[in-house]
């Protein structure tokens, strides 16, 4: 984004809406600002208007919204239809992500929504469990308001368990899981209902993963990171999402057909923790490198202290981490860092120079490089369009 006054006056307002509080709305924000950054290197002609909770969008704010002139929206809090049907009924360029509107469907024009795939999200979980070998029997555990997304995700684990021969129960509640044959393997809704039920086991003292291995959806490191055992988790593309977000609202408002109405984002990566397990070797050196990176990444540990923690080659770790992660460990300790350092942009107002010692940055004006490199806009501007309302 660009803040000088001169430029900002003749930029067009863009209304975003998102939930702040988790790692999906900062990532959707990353993809957003990387957009902007890449399309307009100079000079974004966007300046961003960020509502952070569904309790500031109000449809009082969403008019005031639409009388200072907003050129479009993208909306991706849920529970907000009183406002949305304020800025509907208007025809400005809409994007919904990962939420409904029937009002907003029903358009010709004007309107695209992105969202993350259900059916890839349970296609690969049910992949990831299967290929661990070890479980006897499998379900999924809904939210107790059961969703649309769960459903989908439901139906596509299923198929492609059934699809090699395995059957799939559907749950509703944890305590449910104690009557299924051991050990078995569940896929929970999201990440919310993983932590329930790592609560429910722990409580009638059965074994994670031995018994019941547990896998969450969204990787939301607050809840995933602070469970013990620790919540092992299908991590969709956020940032894509926002990325194309973007892109969709900015091809809208300069009168360009977007193409598909509704855009599929897919899984980013299966983020591997203690509540499930590998039955391999090489699985296991894997998840005691994941283990000591979130335990210690913030601490300014390098690849040479993972290596040290696991006592075998560098060439080995980086091999076989690469094999099962799909990054190097120095990406993964990298990236462990940078999603601490946009925590804290959004939730702290410490100093720059204090959130790089506190992430495991030696050097603040490398962390600022890093961050302008990876998310395509600085600390200060990213801080900025997340404290605005």
């Amino acid at each position: 984004m660009c803040y000088n006054t001169s430029i900002m006056s003749s930029q067009k307002r863009i209304l975003v809406v998102l939930k702040m509080a988790g790692i999906a709305g900062r990532d959707k924000l990353a993809g957003i600002f990387r957009y902007m950054s890449e399309t307009y290197p100079d000079c974004a002609p966007y300046d961003i208007r960020l509502v952070r909770t569904r309790t500031e969008f109000t449809p009082e704010l969403a008019e005031e919204a639409v009388k200072s002139g907003i050129a479009g929206c993208i909306v991706s809090i849920p529970e907000t239809d009183s406002a949305i049907q304020v800025l509907a009924r208007t025809g400005l360029p809409f994007v919904l992500m990962d939420i409904r509107s029937p009002e907003l469907e029903a358009r010709s024009s004007n309107f695209v929504m992105v969202r993350n795939s259900s059916e890839e999200i349970g296609r690969e979980a049910a992949r990831y469990l299967v290929g661990q070998g070890v479980a006897r029997s499998y379900a999924f555990l809904h939210n107790r308001a059961v969703m649309e997304w769960g459903v989908g995700r439901f139906a596509a684990f299923k198929e492609t368990l059934a699809g090699v021969g395995l059957w799939c129960e559907e749950l509703y509640e944890p305590t449910e899981v104690a009557r299924l044959k051991r050990p078995v393997a569940v896929l929970t809704a999201n990440d919310d209902k993983a932590f329930e039920l790592v609560e429910f086991l722990r409580s009638r003292r059965l074994r994670i993963p031995q018994d019941v291995a547990v896998l969450g959806i969204n990787n939301d490191t607050l809840i995933c990171e602070n469970c013990r055992p620790r919540i092992s988790s299908v991590q969709p593309d956020f940032e894509q999402e926002g990325f194309i977000s973007a892109k969709a609202l900015d091809e809208m408002i300069r009168g360009i057909d977007p193409g598909e109405r509704t855009k599929l984002v897919g899984v980013k990566s299966i983020v591997k923790r203690e509540s499930t397990a590998e039955l391999s070797n090489a699985g296991r050196l894997v998840q005691k490198a994941v283990s000591f990176i979130d335990r210690h990444a913030l601490e300014g540990i390098g690849v040479g202290d993972v290596v040290a923690h696991l006592k075998c080659s560098r060439r080995l770790a980086d091999l076989r981490f690469r094999q099962l992660q799909g990054c190097s460990i120095l990406q993964a300790i990298t990236e462990r860092r940078l999603d601490e350092v946009r925590r804290r942009l959004v939730e702290t107002r410490d100093k720059t120079y204090a959130i790089a010692d506190a992430c495991g940055f030696n050097n603040s004006n490398y962390l600022k490089n890093l961050f302008k490199k990876r998310f395509g806009t600085s600390m200060s501007e990213f801080r900025r369009s997340a404290a605005s309302v």
